[in-house]
């Protein structure tokens, strides 16, 4: 009997282990493994971002999207039309893999949010910015040159931002990702605080902004594809140009190659035509061709605080 008992003992744990043998492997093969989320730093530039976050905020009081989830985790990507000039932009989710989901119930047979929302992207100061202007500086205050950067002074970067692509009308701000406002400075480009504007710097073309027209046209045109340059307003720099409620410009003097900077535009539905115009392409019948106008959603939701914020859609 108990040389029985023992082998019935046995064939328990051997039918045993085989079943939790199987469990884990079926558990293996069905983890699902996350892609690495996609930040505002790994966006090219320049490029224009809407802050989901603000935009959803912004449709506050309009007639309500419906949807089945009610979730504040939801992306808010809606088409969004510019007034101003007719400009119609339909949403493409870019990690529909993440925690945050996208509703897909406002969604033609085409794919495309059938929710459309009116956005003029005015900005009121005190409150967070929906449009900003996404740079890469090419160039700081340690590689100005003389005779060509004079005054060397008020010199503090180059950046790869056209200024062409927002009529030479943008204000720096503190922006979304800005790690040279450390300590108490970095709470405050977080929320309202990362439209807060960067006093006393002054952003335009470099070198001019126009060229001479060909020999049939002697008018002079705008130059594409130029940089822009950020300088101090008054010599004296920083000292005579922050306000008096903390350092807000000094860290531009820190800029340095590859750095990134946002800007908020003057006007946003004139930057947001104009980044179509330049980098979409048109197809033989007129008609622009569904590719990147690099224009970017993000959004800080389920992010730590100070943190990059997340990219989570592209409008088109």
């Amino acid at each position: 009997k108990i040389q029985r008992a023992t082998r019935r003992l046995h064939d328990l744990s051997v039918t045993t282990m085989i079943k939790l043998s199987f469990a884990i492997i079926i558990a293996a093969a069905t983890i699902k493994i996350s892609t690495p989320l996609l930040l505002l730093s790994d966006l090219p530039t320049p490029s224009f971002i809407i802050d989901t976050q603000a935009l959803r905020r912004h449709v506050v009081g309009s007639p309500p999207i419906k949807t089945e989830k009610q979730d504040a985790s939801i992306i808010f990507a809606p088409s969004i039309r510019c007034p101003k000039n007719e400009l119609l932009l339909h949403p493409s989710i870019l990690r529909p893999d993440n925690n945050n989901d996208h509703d897909a119930s406002n969604n033609n047979e085409d794919g495309k949010s059938t929710t459309i929302i009116d956005c003029e992207f005015q900005f009121t100061e005190g409150q967070s910015a929906i449009g900003y202007l996404h740079s890469s500086v090419v160039r700081g205050r340690d590689d100005a040159v003389a005779g060509e950067d004079d005054p060397i002074s008020s010199f503090l970067a180059e950046i790869d931002l056209d200024p062409t692509l927002c009529g030479g009308n943008a204000q720096l701000v503190l922006g979304l990702n800005n790690h040279h406002v450390g300590g108490y400075y970095w709470a405050r480009s977080a929320g309202a605080g990362s439209s807060m504007e960067a006093p006393g710097v002054w952003y335009g073309p470099s070198g001019g902004g126009v060229e001479k027209g060909s020999d049939d046209d002697s008018e002079n045109v705008p130059v594409k594809n130029k940089r822009g340059l950020l300088r101090w307003l008054n010599e004296e720099g920083f000292t005579a140009c922050n306000s008096n409620d903390g350092k807000r410009s000094e860290w531009v003097n820190f800029l340095r190659k590859g750095d990134t900077v946002q800007f908020v535009p003057g006007d946003g539905q004139h930057a947001l035509l104009q980044f179509r115009d330049r980098f979409g392409k048109q197809s033989d019948d007129g008609r622009m061709d569904d590719t990147s106008i690099r224009v970017f959603g993000i959004s800080s939701q389920g992010r730590p605080m100070g943190s990059e914020p997340e990219v989570v859609c592209e409008w088109r």
